[in-house]
């Protein structure tokens, strides 16, 4: 076996890979609180047809202090569009979300942030074109807990 080419070994460490909880969008920015730092964080996503978006997540408290605990602000925002609103979070779960304010270059129906579950809230607006309301559709910017307790940010 002299003859053996020798290749280096690679050691995966699987301990270190985190899971992250698949949604019902391709665009997501994940944010563990335990690491954030207390200026926030921001992540920058690209959808499939090319469009690019920002996601800031922001402390508004120490996130040293009690990770599980604590209101942050969620910032989103991409070309003639920004939307920004509160979330509170308790024991891992979202009790409220508020003060939704928002920038959309075009004519919003409808908008709206709610907490969906004790694991979502989502900021929605409700869009239809200006001649006839021939088309429809809604667009979203969503926080969730998934399960490493970490806060997946999606737009649509």
């Amino acid at each position: 076996m002299e003859n053996e080419a020798k290749y280096p070994m690679i050691v995966v460490d699987n301990s270190l890979v985190s899971t992250v909880d698949v949604l019902d969008s391709s665009e997501s920015a994940v944010f563990d609180p335990t690491i954030l730092p207390v200026s926030g964080a921001v992540q920058t996503i690209k959808d499939k047809n090319g469009a690019v978006s920002n996601i800031s997540l922001t402390p508004l408290f120490n996130p040293r202090t009690r990770v599980s605990n604590g209101s942050y602000t969620i910032n989103a925002w991409g070309i003639g569009w920004n939307v920004t609103y509160y979330i509170n979070i308790s024991s891992n779960k979202i009790t409220s979300a508020n003060n939704l304010d928002y920038i959309i270059a075009m004519p919003v129906n409808s908008a709206t942030v709610t907490v969906d579950s004790s694991k979502q809230a989502t900021a929605r607006f409700s869009f239809s074109t200006p001649i006839y309301n021939i088309l429809s559709w809604t667009g979203w910017v969503r926080a969730t807990i998934n399960s490493s307790n970490n806060i997946v940010i999606t737009t649509n």
